[in-house]
């Protein structure tokens, strides 16, 4: 809901994708003047209802790394050169679908959030955050751009957690996000 009142703030036409009409995400984005449709994201009907061949891109961006998978695959079976954009964490599921789909470009935006929650914590007067490539450089408010010292994961030298079997069987995806404040 976020997401699409912001989109509205900068011009940008949104529908929001609800499954639930009494949800109050879409009670809220609807008194916001976002439109929200009720139906399943990953229902070919609902995404074609919705004209998703025309949309400038599609934001699976749910509670549920897995729904959004679910919608990102449908996504791509009503309009094969549609952007999506997933919120996702490291499920399983992510590498399995990345290998499936043209993913395109992979961040962690909680890893850019830690990095500029860390400056932050220490003083540093970070105005943003910028992945490029593996690294993630925070904005600077003189307006430059310093290198993170926040390693990306797989090449942490802190002993990993203890993690389940399924876990430890899962490919790890080293990537980075972008964030900026305002």
């Amino acid at each position: 809901m976020r997401l699409c009142v912001e989109l509205r703030h900068l011009g940008v036409p949104v529908v929001g994708v609800e499954r639930d009409p009494r949800a109050s995400a879409a009670r809220l984005a609807r008194r916001l003047g976002v439109p929200v449709m009720t139906g399943n994201g990953g229902d070919r009907h609902i995404l074609e209802r919705l004209r998703l061949r025309h949309a400038r891109a599609l934001a699976a961006v749910g509670s549920d790394d897995l729904d959004n998978i679910a919608v990102a695959i449908a996504a791509h079976g009503v309009a094969d050169r549609i952007r999506v954009l997933i919120r996702a964490g490291e499920h399983e599921a992510i590498a399995e679908t990345r290998s499936l789909l043209p993913m395109g470009t992979i961040r962690d935006v909680t890893g850019m959030a830690a990095a500029y929650v860390v400056s932050r914590l220490l003083g540093e007067l970070v105005t943003g955050v910028v992945a490029h490539e593996e690294h993630v450089y925070l904005w600077s408010s003189d307006g430059t751009f310093v290198r993170s010292v926040l390693s990306a994961q797989e090449r942490c030298t802190h002993p990993p957690a203890r993690l389940s079997d399924a876990e430890s069987r899962m490919p790890r995806m080293g990537s980075h996000a972008v964030a900026r404040t305002f």
